[in-house]
């Protein structure tokens, strides 16, 4: 294991491990899939981000551990095989019961970004649903983390960069011509709304990467090896998905 994940064991109980593996377990199929040694490395990062953000909701609606620990896990899912542990900018989760809509607008949202706000927005029984569902690529929790390490790789300075440049870039030259496509009604895997923009392509690309990886390799190798390239993993290889693991390991 890496030594600094050894140490970020140090600070979480027994009891919160336990609680936090057995919704996973229950809930996050991927988790499910790991190898043993895998799961104490996803275990700990999840609750490091845990720990480490705020989580937040309406007056009267109760927030659980469990919701906390469902969430935090599908930032840990798209990061594993990256050096992220925690959000720089986003640092606010706030879980709601059910839809919403903003004053200027009368398009309802189950999820949003607001770079302003800083803050993540999710309507829980939408997040649930996302990981008990988990083959047909939609993840409302994966969808918008995608948009937000979107936000926060442009926010970083160049050597901070959560994703590779030259791999960034290779991506977003694919999905310029994938999304062309999907509006043709051409790309058999990822639904129609990735041909919205950028960050719904790379959102709905992401959920369809983890819940019909099968697919997506078989229907869009090049954009599907690609991302495995961006992401340093590859969910085919269910138990030990990470690809060039990291050094100074004990």
């Amino acid at each position: 294991m890496i030594l600094k994940y050894k140490i970020y064991n140090l600070f979480f109980g027994s009891k919160l491990k336990s609680e936090c593996h057995q919704i996973l377990i229950d809930k996050n199929t991927y988790y499910k899939n790991l190898s043993s040694e895998n799961k104490k490395i996803f275990l700990i990062r999840t609750l490091y981000f845990y720990a480490f953000t705020y989580f937040t909701s309406e007056r009267r609606y109760p927030i659980k551990k469990s919701m906390e620990f469902l969430i935090s896990s599908a930032f840990v899912q798209i990061t594993f095989g990256l050096n992220v542990d925690l959000l720089r900018h986003f640092k606010t989760i706030e879980i709601v019961p059910e839809s919403y809509s903003y004053r200027d607008t009368n398009k309802t949202y189950h999820g949003d970004v607001n770079p302003k706000s800083k803050k993540i927005s999710l309507v829980w029984p939408v997040v649930e649903r996302g990981f008990l569902i988990s083959d047909d690529a939609l993840n409302l929790s994966i969808h918008e983390f995608g948009h937000v390490l979107i936000i926060e790789n442009s926010l970083r300075n160049y050597l901070n960069r959560i994703f590779p440049q030259k791999k960034w870039s290779h991506f977003k030259d694919l999905s310029n011509k994938e999304a062309e496509k999907v509006k043709r009604g051409q790309n058999k895997v990822l639904r129609s709304y990735a041909a919205t923009n950028f960050m719904e392509f790379f959102s709905v690309s992401l959920e369809t990467f983890f819940e019909k990886y099968a697919d997506f390799n078989r229907f869009a190798p090049e954009l599907y090896k690609s991302l495995c390239d961006l992401l340093n993993q590859n969910p085919l290889n269910q138990s030990d998905p990470v690809l060039k693991k990291k050094k100074f390991l004990i």
